[in-house]
């Protein structure tokens, strides 16, 4: 006795099936390693100089991110638009400020990330597009090319051709 089973339509619901299930399991992963992430953009007026996609960013020295992507701003060139991806966990405050700093004396470059009083205010986003923006201050590489900057100029001064005739 031949039962009139349609083998195609069986193999093919049996397919359907495992692709729906593989597919159902990839979305969740996403949406699940997502909560765990929370995306912020740092703005640096400086050269960031070194720093790529990929590189750490740091909270107090704890490694609690990565950069994402670095862009000039479109409608001021002089600015960098840092988008980092940072641990959903990480205390970012409404005071928490970004800088660049180096490992070492000639490591690499990283974001470092400090303050963020206890009473302050989360860092949120203001909508649903945009990303929130973590302010930044001035590094000690800057500071330090500021200043050297400045004694140069100074010693320009000293050293003018007036002056090197009188000597």
């Amino acid at each position: 006795m031949e039962t009139k089973a349609n083998y195609v339509l069986i193999g093919a619901f049996t397919l359907a099936t495992a692709v729906f299930l593989l597919l159902f399991g990839l979305w969740a992963a996403k949406y699940s390693s997502e909560r765990d992430w929370q995306e912020y953009r740092v703005v640096f007026t400086e050269p960031v100089t070194g720093l790529t996609e990929g590189s750490s960013v740091q909270y107090n020295g704890i490694a609690v991110g990565t950069v994402e992507r670095l862009d000039l701003d479109r409608e001021d060139p002089r600015r960098v638009i840092a988008r980092l991806k940072i641990k959903a966990s990480t205390p970012i405050k409404v005071d928490t400020k970004a800088k660049l700093s180096i490992t070492g004396l000639t490591g690499v470059p990283f974001i470092q990330l400090t303050g963020g009083s206890p009473n302050a205010a989360w860092l949120a986003r203001s909508s649903r597009d945009e990303m929130p923006i973590i302010a930044t201050e001035a590094s000690a590489l800057q500071n330090i090319a500021d200043t050297a900057n400045r004694l140069v100029a100074r010693m320009d001064g000293v050293l003018s051709e007036e002056n090197v005739q009188r000597i």
